[in-house]
């Protein structure tokens, strides 16, 4: 079974996937607002604690309605959007298979994290629903490899010893997604800091500059930008839950737990014009020190040429589109400053993909934004490891 879009592309494909992404965050967002100014929250789930088992079923409700709405975005973004550009071969009936493996899982995600923060609200009110949360949110981040090879439904495995990745130390992983726009990214507590790699980089390590990127990458760990990023990626995700507890007290009911996923999700809209910025400061950090640590400024251009070929091929971007929607800098200015006689150094403030580890981490909120963005909507391999720089 296949399908495509039988109107010629009049769009660039990153200008098409940026538009729908938009489309999608806009959709869920003005919802999420719409519900709380009209109080939906208390009108149609339980307000009141009652039996546990109901109320965990009343916010499944919610998270099953967010997953309905989102579903015809996934569709295009993620078969036949590809399709109609030449990105993807892949039968539809291929691709509703692995989206409903990971629209389900993603739902069976975030059920859980509701109802264990149900629970501990119960318990011990406030101070338990925080536990839960940071608990939630840590575990995340330690199991993020494992998540994402459940979701995706591909393997992790230890990623073998080799010259090119020798920078990234000991625990690296593998991650065996097939699909270009895969580019795995950190994972672990902060101060804690592994490392997960495409499987297919190993194979051809010259094509994506590995050893580049393994030095890349140990800058990042070594500065501390990964682990500011995330410290501000889970502070950010955590107002939400303060606000709630200041005015509405434990999200100990059904209507709690939506309310509270619901000012996350527009926190996390929020968050997409606000935390972009100081990551690619940190992007353009990490090629600086690259190059400082000898990297051939040239050689890393081409990789990063290529590996933009594998994402949505727009090595050019206006100012504004940069910075509302990407925390990576565009390419032509990456490569510029990595030509420059004078590049500037790496900022010892720089703040590694907070956006993106925001909207990972996010499920610990109950948020729904989390794989609405245009780099992972559709693709549920990269719900999990948003593509990286």
């Amino acid at each position: 079974m296949s399908a495509s879009l039988d109107v010629p592309p009049t769009l660039t494909y990153a200008r098409a996937r940026l538009y729908l992404g938009a489309s999608a965050v806009g959709t869920l967002t003005v919802l999420a607002a719409l519900a709380l100014l009209l109080g939906l929250p208390e009108r149609w789930w339980p307000s009141e604690p009652g039996p546990f088992v109901r109320d965990v079923l009343a916010w499944a409700v919610a998270v099953a309605v967010h997953a309905a709405v989102l579903a015809p975005f996934d569709l295009f973004a993620g078969s036949l959007i590809p399709r109609a550009y030449g990105r993807t071969a892949e039968p539809l009936g291929a691709f509703l298979g692995r989206w409903a493996r990971g629209a389900v899982l993603h739902g069976v995600a975030l059920t859980v994290v509701g109802a264990l923060v149900m629970a501990a609200a119960r318990a011990a009110g406030g101070w338990g629903a925080v536990a839960a949360f940071l608990a939630l949110s840590l575990a995340l981040l330690a199991a993020q490899p494992w998540v994402a090879a459940a979701v995706a439904g591909w393997r992790v495995r230890r990623l073998p010893t080799a010259p090119a990745t020798a920078a990234l130390g000991s625990g690296a992983l593998a991650y065996d997604a097939p699909q270009p726009h895969v580019t795995g990214g950190a994972y672990g507590l902060p101060f804690r800091t592994r490392w997960v790699v495409p499987g297919r980089w190993s194979g051809e390590p010259e094509r994506v500059a590995l050893d580049a990127q393994s030095v890349r990458r140990a800058w990042i760990e070594r500065s501390g930008a990964r682990d500011r990023g995330v410290l501000l990626a889970l502070a950010w995700n955590a107002l939400p839950l303060v606000l709630v507890l200041v005015v509405w007290g434990a999200p100990a009911a059904a209507a709690d737990v939506v309310r509270w996923a619901l000012l996350g999700t527009v926190w996390s809209f929020v968050g997409l014009l606000v935390l972009p910025t100081p990551s690619r400061r940190a992007v353009l950090g990490a090629d600086a020190a690259a190059r400082a640590q000898g990297v051939d400024a040239a050689y890393l251009t081409a990789a990063l040429e290529r590996l933009d070929l594998d994402q949505d091929d727009e090595p050019e971007r206006s100012a504004g589109v940069e910075t509302i929607f990407h925390p990576i800098p565009g390419l032509r200015r990456r490569a510029e400053l990595l030509a420059s006689a004078d590049p500037p150094a790496p900022s010892a403030t720089s703040t590694w993909h907070a956006a993106r580890v925001a909207l990972y981490t996010s499920w610990a909120g109950g948020g729904f934004l989390g794989r609405a963005v245009h780099c992972n909507l559709g693709r549920p391999e990269v719900w999990v490891f948003l593509p990286s720089d």
